[in-house]
């Protein structure tokens, strides 16, 4: 299979693909991971273009136990008295009383928080109209979900160990216990995806934020990629996206890093 031409931004990527792994943290701690990606908030207002989004539009939907991981649902539209939704199979989390909700339209991504009105016997899920919406005109950039370990290398000499997060093609983030790293900050990062490559970078710290003392802080730091390290991102993408090219090399062996 030739992979040339393949868009790595993945633009027909499910919605529950583009958003980080949830890790068992509240609502509302998951929400800060996403929320300054949103350039408008709506306060008490939900538009007409929402409402008229159609059937194309898709959601994901996060009940407040930390445990659930989001389950994907088909948005329908809205009544008097909020939204609706009709959830896509049958994998749904048992409580839907709180949830933090993602919607994707032709007019970009909104969130927002809800409560629970009832389920009719159509099977549709009726959710109260929000009191704050965030809305993106343009989709997230494609977030690729990891597990493993990443190591970072301080300018002091300094080696430190953290747990993978999430990677897009100009970012990652990890979570560092004990965490020294300021934004700010350049350091050398390298990580392995199994069956798939290694990478090695220099990146630049952008934020850091205290979570749980299990998890540790989150790290969100800019990857500098020369050429023939984005060529590797991209590949590292690619391998997960298509099972097929786990055990495929880059064209150029001498690109890898």
């Amino acid at each position: 299979m030739s992979t040339t031409h393949t868009d790595v931004t993945l633009d027909r990527t499910p919605l529950v693909s583009l958003l980080p792994l949830r890790k068992g943290m509240n609502i509302a701690d998951y929400h800060l991971l996403l929320v300054g990606e949103f350039d408008r908030s709506m306060v008490e207002f939900v538009p007409d273009s929402l409402c008229q989004a159609g059937a194309d539009s898709s959601a994901v939907i996060f009940a407040a136990d930390p445990q659930d991981p989001g389950h994907s649902f088909s948005f329908i539209g809205c009544d008097a008295h909020g939204l609706q939704f009709r959830a896509q199979g049958n994998a749904v989390w048992g409580n839907y009383r709180k949830v933090l909700v993602f919607i994707e339209t032709a007019g970009g991504i909104y969130s927002f928080f809800s409560d629970l009105d009832g389920v009719d016997s159509a099977g549709v899920y009726h959710f109260r109209r929000p009191a704050l919406l965030y809305q993106r005109k343009t989709r997230l950039r494609r977030r690729l979900h990891l597990d493993g370990q990443i190591l970072l290398r301080r300018r002091s000499g300094e080696s430190i160990t953290g747990a993978l997060h999430d990677l897009s093609l100009d970012g990652a983030s990890f979570f560092l216990a004990n965490c020294p790293v300021d934004p700010g900050e350049s350091a050398l990062v390298e990580f392995d995806v199994v069956d798939c490559g290694h990478c090695e970078t220099v990146v630049t710290t952008v934020r850091r934020e205290a979570r749980s003392a299990t998890l540790g802080d989150l790290v969100g730091v800019r990857l500098l990629l020369t050429k023939a390290q984005r060529k590797q991102v991209e590949h590292l993408y690619l391998c997960l996206e298509y099972p097929q090219l786990r055990h495929w090399h880059l064209d150029n062996p001498a690109d890898a890093v």
